[in-house]
């Protein structure tokens, strides 16, 4: 960045220099203006920047107000209260780095030398993989922080099965019809917030592109969408049910896609296995001479979709077919009675849908003619958030695999999470001509054991994304679960578990009082560092370099962040402590290993750090921009890497294999886990729902459908765009966004439901779920399901010693359940709805009234819970 000169926005003369923003986990381009005395007073969208095209959230823009924060850490700190509480303060006692070192190396090694899963790590920095990689390096699969739990536990996975990708968008440059559900995309939310909605808005404005939001509340999506489909919470999966179920019905799919591009002509036999031969080739059925033979027969004529056959003495029926039997279920009139979606509306967006996709069309990219299908179904974390996390992510695919838009211009893509390298390819071949799944998008997953070797159960998930949630549930009855170890320290990095995990916070709490130690690197004051025996202090993104490419949509490229002003306080990058911590605990060499293989240096071994040396977060990052494209850092400062992404590796990169229509890895994962429990005794075995593990989508219902009768609404939590992903509440600009909005102050309720609830707004109420209470104000909004209680993100915190961080009447989290009964056997995803209760109050409970928060009400923190530890 070359212009000295000032722009309207800044007032002072000074310089602007190019980063990227961490206000989310994504990584939009940023300029920052520097005023001549040092002081950053604007931070803009980067206009060269092709994700986001000079577009910045209101979070990004905050930025600032995070890096001048007067709450911050400003050097390193003890704790000397030996008493600790939601609301006891730490009595910090500043010290030496040195002696900040010494403590936490001391203690951690205790536990590394008498069982390294008594660690239990919560390393959160989604734009620093380096760090979330550390516990690997001492063998340690532990897992405390919520990615996953509240983000996309069962949604990563499938992206793995259906696009060998992290995530999933719609192609914007192409669709023409975009349908959301349970999510923001393009509008307030998800993948790369700024850059979406100007990429979704210019699609609507040059094209007319048609947006259908689905969901139970009129959300920024929704309220900006040519049409909203009000939704009742937990029915999502049955609702693309239904739009399959038309689809299927009214010939609405493209066959030729189905039959060309998928596994849908394998036969399946009796068993939900694909049939074989000896040698393990999968057969299909030629419909033209009426006989099966190999899938890569030259001789077969046309592939059978549907229809019931005979193979070796075996019934068989084509994976089509398999799923056309469960949408016999699955009418309109059938899902409206779950979804309360009227049958006829259902109809006419499955047909809109399909004429919207174009069958037949062709479109010519670089050289390519491929498939046109510029309509798309789009969805995230508030309807895929369910217990039956799997099934229902399958089930949205489905409806973009019936009109075969998977990976197509205008279609439903996958999205990867960092390419590493340019040429790198994201997709291989596997077995009987389909594509190689990959549902392990965040790296290895521990072999399966039992006693467990973690204590979140991860060895019983094998293709799941870490459920952290279930450190309670084991905590609370370490017996059941066989655990032989008891964590004892928590290493802790910009991560807020506390706040973030679902389930009590009374028993979270008893599960930090069980540590022996606790150290946190952080920027401010949490839920979590409240806790802690030592803070290590952090740069802020405003101090601190970085590369980045965090699951960009449409564009490719690292993202450079380089620190706007020398650091404020007695701080260090995350790289210089857990540097510094691995060298004193032994683990250097294998923590460089563990990088070089983990940010793909290995891929250029001159890139490989070695393995006694300690490395900056300069020099990290200057590797990671030299393994994209060989140019170092200093490039970078002056140049935008980021491009829209290769048409080759967006746009079908599996050209030539055939795709998870059927998910028969589902049987093999669920009989392996089987076989294992059984031979190895395990007492909970009966208590795994083995019902989850289907090749498709069924229309079972979801255990918060089966709670008692009085529950008798369903309670939701949900954000906008100034709430996404962290980062947030503290914040005075965004305070002043959300606490300015009256749905962000009080608990929700369609007018009508709250009148036959006997409430008007304003009313003060207590908020019960089979789990956990809340308290609140009542306020009505026609822009709800009549079904849906809805809780603003906001409403969340804890009093902590963060000024600006008001605390409110209880956490949703809190009613929202942790157990296995709510917990998706496949992926390890949680329930993210309840069922809830309401009682009108005549006033606020004693101690609220003070200014007390419901957790300062709670007693012994220290004593464990039921069959908690002693």
């Amino acid at each position: 960045m070359n212009d000295p000169q000032p722009v309207q926005n800044s007032l002072k003369s000074g310089r602007w220099i190019r980063s990227t923003c961490k206000m989310c986990l994504h990584s939009c381009g940023t300029v920052i203006h520097i005023t001549d005395d040092g002081i950053i007073n604007k931070i803009e969208g980067d206009p060269e920047n092709l994700s986001n095209n000079g577009k910045l959230c209101p979070k990004g823009n905050a930025a600032i107000m995070r890096h001048y924060d007067p709450n911050r850490f400003k050097q390193p700190m003890k704790r000397t209260n030996p008493k600790k509480g939601p609301s006891e303060d730490p009595m910090w006692e500043p010290i030496s780095w040195d002696e900040a070192f010494e403590i936490t190396a001391r203690e951690i090694k205790k536990s590394l030398d008498e069982d390294p899963r008594k660690i239990l790590p919560s390393l959160e920095d989604f734009q620093k993989f380096n760090i979330w990689v550390w516990p690997l390096a001492f063998g340690n699969f532990n897992c405390f922080q919520s990615g996953g739990t509240m983000c996309g536990g069962a949604y990563h996975p499938t992206n793995g099965y259906i696009h060998s990708a992290f995530a999933a968008a719609n192609d914007v440059k192409h669709c023409n019809y975009w349908i959301n559900n349970g999510t923001g995309d393009g509008f307030s939310s998800h993948l790369h917030a700024a850059a979406q909605s100007n990429w979704v808005a210019n699609a609507r404005i040059d094209r007319g592109m048609r947006c259908v939001t689905v969901e139970p509340r009129l959300s920024t999506s929704a309220a900006k969408s040519e049409e909203w489909v009000p939704i009742r919470p937990a029915t999502d999966r049955h609702f693309a049910l239904g739009l399959c179920h038309v689809m299927v019905e009214e010939n609405l799919v493209d066959y030729k896609f189905l039959r060309k591009d998928t596994n849908a002509p394998y036969l399946v036999g009796p068993d939900g296995y694909f049939v074989r031969n000896a040698e393990e080739k999968i057969y299909v059925w030629d419909s033209v001479e009426n006989r099966a033979k190999l899938w890569d027969d030259p001789t077969i004529q046309k592939l059978a979709l549907e229809g019931t056959f005979e193979v070796d003495g075996k019934e068989c029926k084509p994976a089509f077919q398999r799923f056309r039997d469960i949408l016999d279920e699955c009418s309109p009139e059938e899902m409206e009675k779950i979804t309360t979606v009227p049958a006829e509306t259902t109809r006419r967006i499955a047909r809109e849908f399909f004429a919207a996709a174009d069958i037949g069309a062709t479109i010519e990219i670089d050289g390519r003619t491929m498939p046109l299908r510029p309509a798309a179904y789009n969805y995230y974390r508030g309807a895929q958030g369910r217990k039956m996390g799997f099934q229902a992510n399958h089930a949205f695919k489905m409806v973009n695999f019936l009109v075969g838009n998977i990976d197509a211009p205008g279609g439903h893509m996958g999205v990867t999470l960092d390419d590493q390298w340019v040429d790198k390819s994201h997709v291989a071949p596997g077995e009987n001509g389909m594509m190689m799944p990959n549902p392990h998008q965040l790296g290895p997953v521990p072999p399966f054991a039992y006693p467990p070797n973690t204590y979140h159960l991860m060895d019983y998930f094998p293709v799941g994304v870490h459920p952290p949630h279930l450190n309670l549930e084991v905590f609370l009855n370490p017996g059941k679960y066989g655990v032989e170890f008891e964590p004892d320290v928590m290493v802790i990095c910009h991560s807020n578990p506390l706040w973030a995990m679902q389930g009590p916070r009374e028993g979270w709490f008893k599960f930090m009082a069980s540590m022996r130690f606790i150290v946190v690197s952080d920027i401010i004051p949490t839920e979590t560092t409240q806790w802690a025996d030592i803070i290590l202090p952090s740069h802020g993104a405003l101090e601190s370099w970085n590369m980045t490419m965090i699951e960009p949509p449409h564009t490719e490229g690292m993202c450079m962040r380089q620190p706007a002003t020398e650091p404020l306080h007695d701080t260090k990058s995350e790289e210089d402590i857990f540097y510094e911590l691995s060298e004193r605990l032994g683990i250097l060499e294998a923590y460089n290993g563990v990088l070089n293989m983990a940010q793909g240096l290995d891929h250029k071994p001159e890139l490989m750090l070695e393995p006694d040396k300690k490395y900056t977060d300069k020099e990290i990052a200057d590797r990671k921009g030299r393994l994209w494209n060989d140019k170092g850092i200093d490039w970078y400062k002056d140049n935008c890497a980021v491009t829209e992404r290769r048409s080759d590796k967006w746009y079908r990169p599996w050209e030539g294999m055939r795709l998870h229509f059927y998910i028969e890895d589902m049987l093999h994962q669920r009989d392996q886990l089987k076989k294992k429990m059984e031979e190895h005794n395990v007492p909970f075995r009966n208590e795994w729902h083995w019902d989850d593990y289907s090749p498709l989508p069924t229309t079972r219902l979801d255990p918060v459908h089966e709670e008692p009768e009085e529950y008798n609404l369903f309670g939701m939590f949900f954000k906008d765009i100034q709430l996404n992903f962290g980062e947030s509440i503290g914040n005075p600009w965004i305070n002043d966004i959300v606490y300015r909005d009256p749905v962000h102050i009080a608990l929700m309720l369609n007018p009508k439901t709250a009148a036959s609830e006997g409430l008007k707004a304003g009313d003060i109420v207590r908020v019960e779920s089979p789990y956990g209470k809340i308290y609140g104000r009542i306020g009505t909004s026609e822009g709800w399901h009549p079904d849906a209680l809805g809780v603003s993100n906001s409403l969340s915190r804890v009093n902590i010693q963060h000024k600006g961080v008001p605390h409110a009447g209880g956490h949703f989290n809190d009613m929202l359940p942790y157990d296995l009964r709510n917990t998706d056997a496949v992926t390890g995803q949680p329930e993210t709805v309840c069922r809830v209760k309401i009682t009108k109050l005549d006033d606020w409970p004693a101690g609220l009234k003070e200014g007390l928060t419901v957790y300062d009400l709670v007693d012994d923190i220290q004593k464990p819970g039921k069959g908690g530890r002693h």
